[in-house]
Order: C-alpha cells, then structure tokens, then sequence
C-alpha cells in the first residue's frame, strides 16, 4: 500500500495513526481516479497524468500535485 521498507516500520519509525489515515486516503483516492481514467480510456481519450506543482508542508515532506493531459483518440 505504501513504499516503506518492513525494517523502516520496525521501532522510531512506526506509522502514526494521522499518517496511516493519511496512506489510507490517497489511496482510496487513487482507486477512484484509476477507475475514472479507464472509463474516460473506454470512452475513446487517451490520459496522461503530469506533475503541476510540488506541495511542501515546510517540514521536509511533499507531495506532487497533479493535472490531466487528455486526447481524443481518432
């Protein structure tokens, strides 16, 4: 579900319970524009997802924020 190695949540760096809400979220998230992408693929446009930004809390995390890149297909 998320990039952490099994070592890295063993001791300091376990997940608290904001951060797995967190994981839990942009995933549930994720799932949901998977699904719209492939109607929008079934219906005869090609996406592409492109980095528009990056969001920095200001404590050394980020994120990549991103925008659709949509073609008619021919």
């Amino acid at each position: 579900m998320y990039d952490m190695t099994p070592e890295a949540m063993e001791g300091t760096m376990s997940l608290t319970e904001r951060q797995m809400a967190g994981i839990e979220a942009v995933a549930e998230q994720l799932g949901r524009l998977n699904a719209a992408i492939r109607e929008a693929v079934d219906a005869g446009l090609s996406v592409e997802l492109h980095r528009s930004e990056r969001y920095h809390c200001g404590g050394g995390c980020w994120g990549d924020m991103m925008k659709p890149v949509i073609v008619k297909c021919i």
